[in-house]
C-alpha cells in the first residue's frame, strides 16, 4: 500500500511539471530582431528552465522565444517542430535533441533552410562544419562527474548502483563513464556495462538502469534494483528529479545507501540539506538557456563564427559548500540575477573538433 501511495504521490508530481511546461508554450511577444525557436525535448524540469533562461536573455536583447514542445522525447516530434520553426520564418534554433541521430536531422534541415542552430547538450564532432551550425553548448560532461565518483570512493565500500538519464543523446553516456572513472573502477567504462571491480577493490558496480531523467521512472528502477542489490552502499543518480525518486524508493524500503547525483536543482540542494543527498555536480539550465540565446545573438551579429564546442562551467559541491549564484537554476526570477547573467564573460570556442566534450 505504501508503495501504491508513493507511486500516486510521484504521478501527480509529473502531472504538474507536465501543465507547467505546457503554461511555457506561449511565446514572447513579437520582437524587433524576430522570434527564436527553443525545442523542448521531454518534461524533465531541466528543459524547461533552461527555455525560462533562454526567455530571459531573449527580452534582454529584442527578440521573441518560441517554445515547441515533445512531451514524450520523440524524434519524429523534434523533427516537425523545427520543419514548423522553418516555415515559421523563426530567425535561429535552440534547445535540445532528443539522441544523436535526431540532432543530425534537426541540424541538417535547419543548415539546408539556413536557419542557425545552437543545439544543448549532445555534442559529436560530426556536425562541425555544417553549413549554418552555430555548434554545440554544453559542460565536459565527463570530467564533471568525476568528483562524484571520488567523493563516494573515499565515503563508501561494498556495491554501488547507477541510474542513468536517457541513453541516446551520449550526455547520460559521458555522466557514467565519468563517475567510474572517478571511482576508480576497471574495465570498459564507456560502454558502462556491470560489473565492474572499483575503488582497488574495496567497491563493486554490480548494475546500471535508466531513469530517463524522470522521478517515476527512477523509482521504478530503483525498485527493481533494490529487489536483486538489497544491501546497496551507494547509488549514482544522473540528475535530481531522478534522484528524489530513487530516495523515495530507498525510503519506502528502509534504506539509506549514500547518494550522489547532479544538476544542482533547487529540490536537490534540499536534499542536501536534509541529509539524504551527499554531493551533485552544479549546473543551471537557466544559464545554459541564456548564454545559448547570447551565443545565436553573437553569431547573427557576426562577431563569432559557426560551427564550435562551447563549454559551460560546472562546480561540485556536498553540504559544506556552494556554487556561485549565477548558477541558481532560478536566476530568471531575479532582473538583478539575469543583469549578473547576462553581464558573464561569452563562453569561449574550444579549438578544433575535440572528440569529447
Amino acid at each position: 500500500m505504501k508503495s501504491i501511495t508513493i507511486r500516486m504521490a510521484i504521478a501527480v508530481l509529473a502531472a504538474v511539471a507536465s501543465i507547467t511546461i505546457g503554461l511555457s508554450q506561449v511565446p514572447t511577444a513579437a520582437a524587433s530582431k524576430g522570434t527564436i525557436a527553443f525545442l523542448l525535448s521531454g518534461p524533465d524540469i531541466y528543459y524547461q528552465d533552461a527555455s525560462y533562461g533562454a526567455q530571459a536573455a531573449a527580452a534582454k536583447l529584442g527578440y521573441g522565444l518560441k517554445v515547441y514542445a515533445n512531451p514524450n522525447g520523440s524524434p519524429s516530434v523534434e523533427l516537425a517542430n523545427v520543419q514548423d520553426a522553418i516555415d515559421a520564418g523563426d530567425v535561429a534554433i535552440t534547445g535540445y535533441s532528443v539522441s544523436y541521430s535526431s540532432e543530425g536531422g534537426t541540424i541538417l534541415a535547419a543548415g539546408k533552410a539556413g536557419v542557425p542552430t545552437l543545439l544543448l547538450s549532445g555534442y559529436t564532432p560530426n556536425y562541425l562544419g555544417t553549413k549554418d551550425f552555430i555548434g554545440f553548448e554544453t559542460f565536459a560532461s565527463v570530467a564533471a562527474m568525476v568528483p562524484d565518483g571520488v567523493f563516494v570512493k573515499d565515503h563508501a565500500t561494498g556495491q554501488v548502483a547507477v541510474i542513468t538519464g536517457q541513453l541516446g543523446r551520449g550526455d547520460a553516456e559521458d555522466y557514467r563513464t565519468g563517475f567510474l572513472e572517478g571511482l576508480g573502477c576497471k574495465g570498459n567504462l564507456a560502454a558502462g556495462l556491470p560489473p565492474m571491480t572499483c575503488a582497488g577493490g574495496k567497491m563493486q558496480y554490480v548494475v546500471t538502469e535508466t531513469g530517463k531523467w524522470l522521478r517515476p521512472t527512477a523509482y521504478t528502477a530503483a525498485e527493481d534494483v533494490i529487489t536483486k542489490y538489497p544491501n546497496l552502499a551507494a547509488v549514482f543518480v544522473e540528475n535530481e528529479d531522478m534522484a528524489v525518486g530513487v530516495h523515495t524508493a530507498f525510503v519506502a524500503a528502509h534504506k539509506s545507501p549514500l547518494i550522489v547525483s547532479a544538476n544542482g536543482a533547487p529540490y536537490g540542494l534540499a536534499g542536501m540539506t536534509a541529509g539524504w543527498l551527499s554531493a551533485t555536480v552544479v549546473e543551471s539550465p537557466a544559464f545554459e538557456g541564456l548564454m545559448g540565446v547570447r551565443l545565436i545573438n553573437a553569431y547573427l551579429n557576426r562577431q563569432i563564427s559557426g560551427s564550435h564546442l562551447y563549454l559551460e562551467p560546472a562546480f561540485f559541491i556536498t553540504k559544506a559548500s556552494q556554487a556561485p549564484t549565477y548558477l541558481s537554476w532560478n536566476l530568471y526570477k531575479s532582473p538583478a540575477s539575469v543583469n549578473a547573467a547576462m553581464h558573464e564573460p561569452l563562453l569561449k570556442a574550444v579549438p578544433g573538433k575535440p572528440k569529447y566534450a
